[in-house]
C-alpha cells in the first residue's frame, strides 16, 4: 500500500513538471465537452399507401468530430498523463487501471482502490509519532534516528498526513527532556515561536541539523563515536607494542648481564642458544654475541 501511494505521488510530480496535472485533477482539470455519439440511423417501413419507404434519423456525427478535433491537443496530452500513470503501477496492481480511458479515471481509480487502507495505516504511523516522547534516560541519537524513520514512512503512506513544519514543530516538543539539552530544547522552541510569529515556519531539517549539531558537541554523534572506538582499537595496539618492547629490552639486558657474569667465556655461544630457545628471544638477537 505504502508503495503504491509513494508511486501515486512521484506521478503526481512527474505529471506536473511536465505539464500534464491539468489532464488529471486539481483547478486547471478542465476537460473538453465531447457530446455523446448518436449515429444516423435509416428505417425501412411503409408508408400509409402501401409503398415502400426509408426514414433518416439524423446522428450527430458531425458535431462529434467537430468537438474532438477541436479537443485534440487536450486528448493527446491526456493519453500522455495515462501513460506516465500507468507506467507508475507496479505490475502487479495494473489491472485497477487497465481499462481506464483517460487519466483522470485512472487516477479516482487508483485513490479509490488504495485511499481507505493508505489512511489506516497513516493514522496509525501518525499515532506512533505523536507518542514517541524522548525520556531523560533515552538515548537521543536512537530516538532521533526512528523517528525519522517513522516521518519517511508516513510520508510514502500519505504525503499530505503531516506536513513537514508539523512535524519540525513535534520534533521540538518530542525531544529528550534531559537537563543537559535544555539550552538547545528552549532555543529550538524560541524558533519555533518566532517562525509562527513570521509566518515562516521552521522546517525539519533545521531542527534535525540543531540537534546533530548538539550531537556533536556532547560527543556522542554516530560519526564521533566511530572514531573514538577507533582511537581506542589503536591505543591498545599501542599500548601492546610498548609492553612487548619493555619486556623485550629487560630480557636483552638479562641476557647481556648473564653474558658478561659467566666464568666461561667460551660457553657464551651455548647460553646465548639456550637462553634465546627458553625465553623466546628473536633470532635476530641471537646472533649479538
Amino acid at each position: 500500500m505504502a508503495s503504491l501511494n509513494a508511486s501515486q505521488y512521484k506521478s503526481e510530480l512527474d505529471l506536473d513538471a511536465a505539464g500534464y496535472w491539468q489532464y488529471v485533477d486539481g483547478p486547471a482539470y478542465n476537460p473538453p465537452v465531447i457530446p455523446k455519439l448518436k449515429r444516423t440511423e435509416q428505417i425501412h417501413g411503409i408508408d400509409a399507401n402501401g409503398a415502400a419507404a426509408t426514414i433518416t434519423i439524423p446522428g450527430n456525427e458531425a458535431a462529434v468530430a467537430a468537438a474532438e478535433q477541436q479537443a485534440r491537443a487536450w486528448l493527446d496530452g491526456d493519453k500522455k498523463a495515462l501513460a506516465i500513470i500507468a507506467r507508475a503501477v507496479p505490475s502487479a496492481k495494473l489491472y485497477v487501471v487497465k481499462d481506464c480511458k483517460s487519466a483522470h479515471e485512472a487516477w479516482k481509480a487508483l485513490k479509490n482502490e488504495y485511499e481507505p487502507a493508505n489512511a489506516i495505516a497513516a493514522v496509525t504511523i501518525k499515532q506512533q509519532i505523536l507518542s514517541f516522547q524522548c525520556g531523560a534516560h533515552d538515548n537521543p541519537v536512537e530516538w532521533r534516528q526512528t523517528i525519522v524513520q517513522l516521518y519517511q514512512k508516513l510520508r510514502d503512506t500519505d504525503p499530505l498526513m503531516m506536513p513537514d513544519n508539523e512535524f519540525a514543530k513535534h520534533l521540538v516538543t518530542l525531544m529528550t527532556t534531559s537537563e543537559a539539552w535544555r539550552y538547545c530544547r528552549d532555543t529550538l522552541r524560541d524558533k519555533v515561536r518566532q517562525g509562527e510569529a513570521m509566518q515562516t515556519p521552521v522546517s525539519s531539517a533545521a531542527v534535525l541539523q540543531r540537534l546533530k549539531t548538539e550531537e556533536v558537541e556532547m560527543g556522542i554523534a554516530p560519526s564521533m563515536i566511530a572514531i573514538n572506538a577507533l582511537k581506542v582499537g589503536k591505543g591498545k595496539s599501542r599500548d601492546t607494542g610498548d609492553a612487548q618492547r619493555t619486556t623485550l629490552r629487560a630480557t636483552q639486558g638479562v641476557q647481556q648481564q648473564v653474558l658478561r657474569d659467566s666464568p666461561w667465556p667460551s660457553h657464551r655461544g651455548l647460553l646465548l642458544l639456550w637462553w634465546g630457545k627458553s625465553r623466546q628471544i628473536p633470532r635476530q638477537l641471537q646472533g649479538q654475541t
